[in-house]
């Protein structure tokens, strides 16, 4: 036996084995640990707040069941987390953004129950779930693939799939992986029950899809495949097909009620949109985001690109989108024949397409795409199988089979050589390189600084300032006393002063010009020109909007004079947060 001939067998006994569920889920589980370095980002600093108890923000987060509810509509709260620098100024005090998710708190509550301050222990329960996720993904495609190296290679595919970083790396993020995992186990439970199981398969199934949706409202994703079960796999009539649905169809409408009765959901918030109350609106969303999130599933670049590319210019932004496009319409292409002749293919199809539903009720990010992946994964594994297997390909011509050949190629040089790559990678820099460290509010200050507002002109991220104070404090640093953020993002800012007390700031693109902001104020609540924030020792007042509604001029009006004592300045230069001392009367300045 040749050198090649061996390695050929020792793979294939690997993928094969009847450990191998068990195998990719190390692999995927070892590609992952550097996550254990992350730490607490983004979130995770308000999350901690909530369960564990803050000095400067004790006062005003919810309860610890709560950890989800980041706004819950009542202008009163919002307008103290605004005071208190959490969100920008002009973020619309109506905004709602609860969730209900207790399945995943309890996670959380162990967590800082058992090491509130380890967070690589926090991240390797989730490295922990991430492994067990792998393993039933793994056994779901033996289970309708048989014990074959297909199978093994789905498992695989998945196993190594970057677009899982920010799931296993952001704790935050934590409930992807619980609706995932328990939504593959509902999946085992019905396909048990439906190939002859007991009725006690099917109460399992209903319970289990119940618990994936109080992981995480992702977890309806999981009635796609039940779906495309129904209609590709499932024998019999179509009667008793679409009855097995029932169960399903009570415990997802159960759940939403009562989520709904709670007080959850979002409003006004710009980036999500609920399908069921904005119909219309969702419909929109889905042809807006699906090519971002086919790109980020199927090839190159991640999802996460449709909100980086704005940032950058709007015309990378729709370059990005019809490469999406066209990417959708090529997939289609090359898989006709196979879902032609596969009906385990077309389930994999369909549950997979369906899975994208959920993922377009928000702005399109890899972190979406856990469900996805599951039947894109088992997808590509026969469409490699077909391809490059030895039996005869159907006659379509030279030029076509060379094509198909190449994109399988292709295929396995994304996800089989770059994906384990990328997703060690990507898995320690959840969000962002580690250039963007710097964003962060963690420059010494003295202990002044705790019975200051702290007033910061032009910050380069907001989404890396808005936790400072949580930040500051779980790290031992002074926290300011309040802090406010005056304009915001990468672009040029001038500040003029027109009196002891006034600053009027005027950003190059004025703000909410990054399609990210938008979270915070829907463009169906535009600002006008007079408009006023009224915030403890400062009043904002709007001098200048845009034709769509964003302030492009604000006044920031300060109680004391701008030198006081009372209030430190700091702004963004040269690539790192300085000292800002306010212009003279009469005079301006620009912050590049």
């Amino acid at each position: 036996m040749t050198r090649r001939a061996r390695v050929h067998a020792l793979v294939l006994a690997g993928l094969t084995h009847r450990w191998q569920p068990l195998g990719v889920a190390v692999v995927g589980m070892l590609l992952t640990l550097p996550a254990l370095r992350v730490g607490l980002i983004g979130d995770d600093y308000y999350q901690r707040a909530v369960l564990h108890g803050s000095r400067t923000m004790g006062d005003i987060v919810p309860p610890a069941w709560e950890m989800f509810s980041f706004f819950d509509g009542n202008p009163q709260r919002t307008l103290r987390w605004i005071d208190r620098g959490f969100p920008p100024w002009w973020t619309y005090l109506g905004v709602k953004a609860a969730f209900w998710r207790p399945l995943t708190v309890a996670t959380h509550v162990l967590d800082y129950r058992l090491w509130p301050d380890c967070p690589a222990l926090m991240h390797a329960q989730s490295i922990a779930w991430y492994g067990a996720l792998i393993a039933v993904v793994a056994l779901l495609y033996r289970r309708m693939l048989g014990p074959t190296w297909i199978a093994g290679l789905a498992g695989l595919l998945f196993a190594v799939d970057d677009a899982h970083a920010m799931p296993v790396g952001f704790l935050a993020n934590r409930n992807t992986l619980l609706a995932a995992l328990l939504g593959v186990l509902t999946l085992l439970a019905h396909d048990r029950w439906r190939q002859g199981g007991r009725g006690r398969f099917a109460a399992l199934a209903a319970g289990l899809l119940a618990l994936s949706l109080l992981a995480k409202e992702e977890g309806v994703a999981t009635c796609a495949y039940l779906a495309a079960y129904a209609l590709f796999l499932d024998r019999g009539s179509w009667w008793p097909r679409l009855r097995s649905l029932l169960p399903y169809v009570v415990v997802v409408i159960a759940w939403r009620l009562v989520w709904a009765q709670l007080g959850y959901g979002v409003q006004d918030v710009g980036l999500y949109v609920d399908p069921l109350r904005e119909p219309g609106r969702f419909a929109a969303a889905v042809v807006e985001r699906v090519p971002f999130l086919v790109l980020g599933q199927w090839g190159v670049p991640p999802a996460d690109m449709a909100v980086l590319s704005d940032l950058v210019a709007p015309w990378l932004y729709a370059g990005v989108y019809w490469l999406g496009v066209g990417a959708l319409i090529l997939l289609v292409l090359v898989l006709i024949p196979l879902l032609r002749r596969d009906r385990t293919a077309r389930f994999w199809a369909l549950g997979s397409a369906l899975a994208l539903l959920p993922g377009c009720s928000t702005f399109p990010a890899d972190r979406m795409l856990v469900f996805v992946g599951i039947g894109a994964m088992g997808l590509l594994a026969q469409l490699l199988a077909g391809v490059f297997s030895q039996t005869p390909h159907p006659a379509r011509g030279k030029l076509l089979r060379a094509g198909t050949v190449g994109l399988a190629g292709l295929a396995i040089a994304i996800h089989l050589v770059l994906a384990p790559v990328a997703l060690a990678v990507r898995v320690a820099i959840p969000l962002g390189p580690p250039s963007t460290d710097r964003f962060f509010l963690r420059m010494p200050l003295d202990a002044a600084v705790e019975q200051q507002d702290l007033i910061v002109v032009n910050p380069p991220s907001l989404l890396h300032i808005a936790h400072t104070a949580t930040d500051r404090e779980f790290r031992g640093l002074p926290v300011p006393r309040r802090m406010h953020l005056l304009a915001g993002g990468p672009q040029a800012t001038e500040v003029r002063r027109t009196d002891l007390h006034t600053l009027v700031v005027r950003p190059e693109r004025g703000w909410q010009s990054w399609r990210f902001e938008s979270l915070l104020r829907d463009d169906r609540h535009p600002m006008h020109v007079g408009e006023r924030v009224e915030l403890t020792g400062l009043t904002v007042e709007v001098t200048a909007v845009s034709a769509d509604g964003r302030p492009l001029e604000a006044a920031f009006r300060f109680d004391v004079a701008l030198e006081d004592s009372s209030l430190r300045w700091l702004c963004w230069r040269d690539g790192a947060y300085e000292p800002f001392t306010p212009p003279a009367v009469g005079e301006t300045s620009t912050l590049p």
